[in-house]
């Protein structure tokens, strides 16, 4: 395993839910097999006179090394004497740890919060220490213009090789194995392309509704949540021209393929968008056009795809729980019609839907699943966070997505914004249904 520098990491937020629940438990599982850096220094910044074992107790998994490890700073994000103070730390730190050792800010914050504090990591000089990196969680905007705006604030602090905006659909080890699975098999290899896939379907399917988060659903919406993100980029990975040895090019590649969906020409023939009944009443708002169900219909102009549909569909309160990528083979006859399945969540792995002749007298056709399953293979896999926190200690930006590709994406999907901007109604579906239409 790479021997990796001394690492402080410092997490703004980490008293919020997603410190809580994801990135403590995977510093800590990282840290317990042996893959941190042996030199690791985690600081929590709050706003609050909390102690770490404060913190730590609300951590539903071991904390043994947290305990040793994370030290509370308490601080005002907007006093400009609290920034010196913590870059006086830093400075500090690095002395002890040596002249090698980096810094990791994760923004576990609302992006709106996240403006001020890069402007004044920036502006304290605390940016253009050696070897400080910057993660960010998204929404990256809320659409093309914000984006824009959003990438060009974050370049006059910090250069584009020290962020790391996080996808952690990519870091999902099936995602991950996505790439494998495409260069290391040679009858999906030669078969992956429009001469043999009729069509792409990228789906993420939830059975809870909003669960208590009417302000963020209100502002986000199905569109902005999951399909500008998650989606997009799981589809640009489908669609790229994946290289055979150099994996750092995958970015470019993923950009390449996001350069080449175009947006839909006729969105109401193109888009299904829908609410479902209750929603209204849950966010206490009875004339809201939010949908929490989205489906996009993109074509690319690449000529390896030339022709075949890319269907991106998400959606709150359906019948089931899955994210998954199934990819349908052309087919002559009714017979012999076969599907791939990627499953990325839950129940990770992959299936192949073949036909075979059922046991009997009679030529009588079943289609069959030919499957594997990671968990009865593999006796853990490892949380999509602890792959976030060691590449980034790497410097690897494989499974982060770059600016141009947030452009890019926000591109594709502005004009079905502004055309939903002069709608004046919405579909409403029962829950635990698919709207009709799909």
């Amino acid at each position: 395993m790479t021997s990796l520098p001394p690492t402080v990491l410092v997490i703004i937020g980490i008293t919020g839910d997603l410190s809580i629940r994801k990135l403590l438990p995977a510093i800590e599982q990282i840290a317990s097999l042996g893959a941190a850096p042996e030199q690791l220094h985690v600081i929590g910044l709050t706003r609050r006179n909390v102690s770490p074992n404060d913190v730590l107790q609300k951590v539903s998994t071991q904390t043994t090394f947290l305990q040793q490890a994370l030290e509370m700073f308490q601080m005002d994000f907007s006093s400009s004497d609290d920034f010196l103070l913590l870059k006086q730390r830093l400075t500090q730190l690095k002395n002890e740890l040596g002249s090698s050792t980096q810094v990791l800010f994760y923004l576990s914050i609302p992006p709106q919060i996240s403006h001020s504090i890069i402007t004044l990591l920036g502006d304290h000089g605390i940016a253009q220490l050696p070897n400080t990196k910057l993660l960010l969680e998204k929404p990256f905007g809320v659409d093309l213009e914000s984006a824009e705006e959003l990438v060009e604030h974050i370049k006059n602090h910090f250069t584009e090789d020290q962020v790391y905006r996080i996808d952690h659909y990519l870091a999902k080890e099936m995602t991950q194995n996505l790439v494998v699975f495409r260069q290391g098999n040679s009858l999906i290899k030669q078969t992956w392309n429009k001469d043999f896939i009729e069509s792409i379907e990228v789906l993420a399917s939830e059975s809870l509704g909003i669960e208590g988060r009417a302000e963020f659903y209100e502002q986000t919406g199905a569109l902005r949540d999951l399909i500008q993100s998650h989606l997009l980029e799981l589809a640009a990975l489908v669609l790229a021209d994946i290289p055979s040895s150099d994996l750092s090019d995958i970015p470019a590649q993923r950009l390449a393929a996001l350069q080449q969906l175009k947006t839909p020409q006729d969105i109401d023939a193109a888009v299904v968008r829908a609410q479902y009944e209750g929603y209204r009443d849950e966010v206490s708002n009875p004339v809201s056009l939010v949908e929490t169900f989205v489906s996009v219909r993109l074509f690319s102009s690449d000529p390896r795809w030339e022709g075949v549909p890319i269907t991106l569909t998400t959606g709150k309160s359906l019948a089931t729980k899955t994210t998954e990528i199934r990819i349908k083979y052309k087919q002559k006859h009714a017979d012999e019609a076969n599907t791939l399945i990627l499953h990325i969540q839950p129940d990770e792995g992959v299936e192949f839907d073949i036909w075979a002749k059922r046991p009997g007298y009679e030529r009588e056709l079943q289609k069959l699943p030919l499957s594997f399953q990671y968990q009865t293979h593999f006796d853990e896999l490892p949380e999509a966070y602890e792959k976030v926190f060691l590449d980034a200690m790497k410097s690897d930006h494989t499974l982060f997505t770059r600016s141009d590709e947030v452009l890019e994406t926000w591109r594709i999907l502005d004009p079905i914004q502004k055309h939903w901007e002069m709608s004046a109604d919405i579909p409403i579906y029962p829950k635990k249904s698919l709207p009709e239409n799909i």
